[in-house]
This record gives structure tokens, C-alpha cells and sequence, in this order.
């Protein structure tokens, strides 16, 4: 094993520790934080802040556009690259908040609800204040500075929510006790990036040189039919009314976070992994195996857990204002391993230069995605549920075929190993579902449900991982990381190894 694949291979997992640390702490603040909001203001709220978001999310693919990833991938970047980024997206941002300030009553039409104008328009100045952080936040990427990204995001969430949304949501601010601590999230955010990553913020009126434009149109393209794939079916739940989106849109919120919790952290990690190993491509091949047996290994049971038992989760959750969430979470749980495998498979090859091979999949289940929701929602909120399941199976299965014949990898060998993770997640929700009907019986109230469930699951797939990891990763993701266990700290490699099980050799991890 050369110093290089260690190095970059090492940075890569240490990169991975701080994402997961800061993006399970986020993702844990942000479920108790959207639990208490959710409680306190009802869907309605909810479904204004999604219109506004929705609108906000498109624009600002233009406002990046695509070029922190070019920043990320270039291999030579100037003080100048750097300048012409930072003028190029702050212009953009300051010009889609102005377009979004003066179109704002027609967006409110046409997402049937005139009463959210003032609200598109305060979230407009998101695009702005997000832009002067971009190029930050792709510089500390760049370098893997990850814990700096992660501090940031979780510092800023829990002033933006915990300081001031959650404070003038009692107070009655209702909706925009919501915009404020948005805003404020932003601006904190785009403020502790620029600490950590300092450049000079004088403009410079060029555009970016036309290698980083060329991969910044490719990268908007992808972003485009990305933005497809997330808001077309908030986009056919709209026209059921405001209550009808915020229901819609809690339901996602609350199937995406824990799958964003974990795939975001990766995604940054394999982009820059990747494009440090562009020449190595058997490291990549390596590392994506072993991040998918992972990311099934840990998103499987919990998903399906979630699937079995919608009705506790929810009701003990969010009590009875969001008991129509209920219907919405089989299919959306089920969807989530999916989702997250396929949503690794883009930085990947972004990182190796060939961002085109993710386009072409995700547009065209991006056009059976429009077709589907809009179809669904002349039907009922819970079809366009199912219909998203449909359209993450189809992305999932096209985003691979192309990233495996790129690296090389299998087919037969990356489905026996999805299906032992999701044979394995199966016997272990069946066992929840036993427990949870158990309770019911004895007449335990679906909070209380929950939270015994929540620690027998968490203690029981912790022991799986103590006595012998591959039971939950499989063996090849095993391999891959005892490979590296000098970048693991002391108590990862040791349940990694086992306790009990025999000693595995180093030929056995290079095997």
C-alpha cells in the first residue's frame, strides 16, 4: 500500500469522524428542535416556510453556480480563481433576491396561498447572505478541514432555532417566529465560515476562468434535475392546500433528516476524496463498497424500523395535529436506504471528472418523477408517497449502473451485499415490531413506546456492532476500514475487530 492511497484514504475517514460528529449532533438537534416547533405551530406554518423554501432552493443552484464544486475538483486554484468566485456568486445571489422580492405574489399564487407573500419575500434574502459564505465553505472542503464545516452548521442552527425560533414561536410569531430563525441560521453560518476559512472579499468583475464554468454548468445541470427529484412532489402536494404541503412536508422533513444526517457528511468527503485519487481508481472502488455496506449496515434498520411502526413513531413523535403524516410513512421510510446510496454516487464521480455520467440518470428519472407525483396527487397525499418510492428505486438503479461500470465494480457483488444488510434489517424491525405490540398490549402510551424502542434499538444494533461488526456492515466494509484502523480511534477498531472473535490478520484485510 503506496504513502499516497494511506494518505488519502486516511484523510478521507478522519474527514468522515468530524462529518458524522457534527451531522449526528445536527441531526439530533434539529429532530428535538423541529419536534418542539412542529407541537407549537401546527402544519400550517410549515407549509408557507415550504413555498418560500422551495422558490429559495431552486434560485440558489444559480447563486452556486456549480462553482464551489469546481473550486473543490480544480487542481491548481489561484488567489484570482478564488476572487472571480466570490464576486460571481454574490452578484448572483443579490440579483435572484431581487427577482424573488418582485415576483413574490405570483409565486403565492401559484402555490395557492396569497397570504404567503411577505413571507417569500423576507426568505428571499437567504440566496444573498448564503452567497457570502459559498466560497468558505469550498475552501474548507477543499482542504478537508471538516470539523470546521460541521462547527459552523450546528453552531448556527442552534442560534438561528434554539435561541430565537423556538422563543417567538411562543410568543405567537407563528410563521415568523420560522423566517427568523432562517435568516439568522444563514447569516451566522456565513460568518463563522468566513472565520475559518479567510479570503479577501474584494470584487473582481470577471468571470471565473472556462474550465470552472464549463464544470459549473455540468454541476447546475445535475443540481437542476436534483432540485427535480426534491421538490416535484412538494410541488403536486401544493395544490391540495397550505395544510395539506405542511403535512407533506413534515413527513419528508422527518424521513430525510436522518438519511441527510448521514449521507451529507460522506458526500463532501468522497467528492474530495475522489478528486484526490482521480489516477487511484482502485481506491475508490474500495472505499464506495465499503460506504454502501455501511450506509445500508445503518440506514436499513432504522428506516424499516420506521416503516413497521409508523404510527408510534409519529404519534409519539408529533402528537395528533400530524396523525396524517401517518399514512405517508411506509413508503417514504422504505425509499430512505435507496436515496442514500444513490445520493454517494454523484460526488463520486463529480470527483473523478465526470460529472455528465450523473446527469443523464438523474434527468430522466427526473422526468418519470414529474409525471409520477403530478399523476399521484389526483389521487391522495399517500400515492405521492408511493410514487416517490417508485422513482428512488428507478434513480437508485441508474445512478449505479453508471458509477459501477466506471470504477469497475459488480453488480453481483454490490447486490449480495445490499441484500445481506437488508436481510439483516428485516429480522431486526421484525423483532421492534414484536416488542412494540407487546407494549401496546400492557396499554403503554406511544411516547413511552417510542422510547423504549429507541434504546432496545439502539442497545441491541450497538451489540451487533461489538460482537461482530460484519453482522451489520458486512465484511468487505470491515476489511476496508480495519485497512485504515491507525485513523480510527482506539474504541472504533476495537468493536470493529470484535471482542471474542479471533484476531483478523493484515492479509486477511488486504485480501
Amino acid at each position: 500500500m503506496t504513502e499516497t492511497t494511506k494518505n488519502i484514504a486516511g484523510s478521507a475517514i478522519r474527514g468522515v469522524s468530524w462529518n458524522y460528529l457534527g451531522g449526528i449532533s445536527a441531526s439530533l438537534c434539529q429532530l428535538a428542535i423541529g419536534i418542539v416547533l412542529a407541537r407549537i405551530l401546527g402544519p400550517r406554518p410549515f407549509g408557507q416556510v415550504i413555498i418560500a423554501s422551495t422558490i429559495y432552493g431552486f434560485l440558489n443552484l444559480f447563486v452556486d453556480g456549480g462553482f464551489s464544486q469546481a473550486l473543490i475538483q480544480k487542481t491548481q486554484l489561484s488567489k484570482e480563481d478564488v476572487r472571480k468566485t466570490f464576486t460571481c456568486q454574490v452578484g448572483i445571489g443579490l440579483s435572484s433576491t431581487a427577482l424573488v422580492f418582485a415576483t413574490a405574489p405570483w409565486i403565492a399564487r401559484m402555490f395557492h396561498d396569497a397570504t404567503a407573500v411577505n413571507v417569500v419575500r423576507a426568505m428571499s434574502l437567504m440566496m444573498t447572505v448564503q452567497a457570502t459564505g459559498l466560497v468558505a465553505a469550498a475552501l474548507l472542503r477543499r482542504s478537508m478541514r471538516f470539523r470546521a464545516v460541521q462547527m459552523a452548521a450546528l453552531c448556527s442552527y442552534l442560534v438561528g432555532f434554539l435561541l430565537l425560533g423556538i422563543p417567538l414561536a411562543l410568543r405567537g410569531m407563528g410563521v415568523w417566529s420560522l423566517v427568523i430563525a432562517f435568516l439568522a441560521q444563514a447569516s451566522v453560518n456565513s460568518i463563522l465560515l468566513h472565520s475559518a476559512a479567510r479570503h479577501t472579499v474584494m470584487p473582481l468583475f470577471r468571470w471565473p476562468e472556462r474550465s470552472i464554468m464549463t464544470f459549473g454548468g455540468t454541476i447546475i445541470a445535475n443540481n437542476l434535475v436534483n432540485w427535480g427529484h426534491s421538490n416535484l412532489d412538494n410541488l403536486a402536494a401544493s395544490g391540495m392546500g397550505t395544510a395539506a404541503l405542511g403535512l407533506y412536508g413534515r413527513g419528508c422533513n422527518f424521513a430525510y433528516q436522518p438519511v441527510n444526517a448521514v449521507v451529507t457528511g460522506l458526500q463532501s468527503v468522497l467528492l474530495s476524496s475522489a478528486a484526490r485519487a482521480q489516477e487511484r481508481r482502485e481506491i475508490v472502488r474500495e472505499m464506495i463498497v465499503a460506504v454502501l455496506g455501511i450506509v445500508f449496515g445503518i440506514l436499513g434498520p432504522a428506516y424499516l424500523v420506521l416503516a413497521m411502526l409508523p404510527d408510534t413513531t409519529i404519534m409519539g413523535l408529533y402528537g395528533d395535529k400530524w396523525v396524517g403524516v401517518i399514512p405517508l410513512m411506509v413508503p417514504m421510510a422504505l425509499a430512505m436506504p435507496f436515496f442514500g446510496a444513490q445520493a454517494l454516487l454523484g460526488p463520486v464521480l463529480c470527483g473523478l471528472g465526470r460529472p455528465d455520467l450523473e446527469f443523464w440518470p438523474q434527468a430522466i428519472s427526473c422526468a418519470m418523477a414529474a409525471v409520477a407525483f403530478f399523476g399521484a396527487a389526483r389521487i391522495s397525499l399517500a400515492s405521492i408517497a408511493w410514487a416517490l418510492l417508485c422513482v428512488v428505486l428507478v434513480r437508485f438503479a441508474a445512478m449505479a449502473g453508471f458509477a459501477f461500470h466506471l470504477l469497475g465494480i459488480r453488480w453481483r457483488e454490490a447486490s449480495a451485499m445490499i441484500a445481506g444488510r437488508l436481510a439483516m434489517s428485516a429480522a431486526f424491525s421484525g423483532l421492534m415490531w414484536c416488542v412494540d405490540q407487546a407494549l401496546r398490549m400492557e396499554h403503554m402510551g406511544a411516547a413511552w413506546r417510542l422510547a423504549l424502542l429507541l434504546a432496545l434499538s439502539a442497545g441491541l444494533l450497538g451489540a451487533l456492532v461489538t460482537m461482530d461488526a460484519r453482522i451489520v456492515f458486512g465484511g468487505r466494509a470491515v476489511r476496508f476500514l480495519l485497512a485504515y484502523e491507525g485513523h480510527l480511534p482506539a474504541w472504533c477498531a476495537a468493536r470493529l475487530r470484535g471482542a471474542g472473535r479471533p484476531k483478523i490478520t493484515q492479509e486477511a484485510i488486504r485480501s
